[in-house]
């Protein structure tokens, strides 16, 4: 083969190379945004309760629930503190409230759109989706896809503070809604932190862990898989294992 042909089939063979890898990329990419508007199932019904919070230094629990590429913090409403209780409040009744960050054109967005998925990978507002649970995570997410993490002395209250700085206020100081959620009872609230590629769901779920005093660094954490490994050394054993 002379050395024209021997480019000609050394340059298709990178050719298609390159494309396999766009796709892969766009693919993933794609994912990533769609897993940060997942939707979680609709809490079932349960008397009107509000859980005192529990001790300020408390350890306390939170569980990470991982469903595709996407990732939420579901908080027992005894171990929110501060302001962050108004979601407390708000679901009355619920045992957990679950907090997931993403893009909000996505996360408000009632149907989605082509359009809506080209525009995935690109920099955009951020946005908190907030949601509550009546039954215990693992029962309403799968037990396969919650990881319950132990907290250090005083995790809980951090918890609590990083997650409610997360949210744009208004001049009354009060998270900004923008829309409800994904199903019935979700709402999704204006962010501080704007969504890119280097800040996605699993960053700020990688982030709200980090901020309990786990040793997280929350640095180039894009997919669920990530903070899932990061994650699991800090899983909570089950008594007796």
């Amino acid at each position: 083969m002379d050395s024209f042909g021997a480019n000609s089939v050394g340059a298709g063979v990178l050719s298609r190379s390159i494309h396999s890898l766009c796709r892969v990329l766009s693919v993933a990419l794609l994912a990533a945004l769609a897993g940060c508007a997942s939707e979680t199932a609709s809490p079932p019904s349960a008397p009107t309760l509000v859980l005192a919070p529990a001790p300020h230094g408390e350890a306390g629990t939170v569980a990470l629930l991982t469903h595709g590429w996407h990732t939420d913090i579901a908080v027992p409403a005894n171990e929110i503190s501060g302001p962050l209780r108004l979601f407390v409040h708000r679901f009355p009744g619920a045992t957990s409230i679950v907090f997931g960050y993403g893009k909000r054109s996505f996360m408000a967005a009632r149907e989605h759109t082509v359009g809506d998925w080209l525009d995935g990978p690109f920099p955009g507002r951020g946005a908190v989706e907030v949601s509550a649970l009546r039954t215990d995570p693992a029962a309403a997410y799968g037990a396969r896809h919650t990881m319950t993490i132990d907290l250090p002395p005083g995790g809980a209250a951090r918890l609590s503070a990083f997650i409610w700085r997360s949210f744009t206020k208004n001049g009354a100081g009060q998270p900004v809604e923008v829309a409800h959620g994904g199903f019935a009872g979700s709402l999704v609230f204006m962010a501080v932190r704007g969504y890119d590629l280097s800040h996605t769901c699993n960053t700020w779920s990688a982030q709200v862990l980090a901020a309990t005093g786990l040793d997280i660094r929350p640095a180039g954490i894009i997919f669920s898989s990530q903070i899932d490994a990061a994650a699991r050394r800090f899983a909570a054993r089950p008594p007796g294992s």
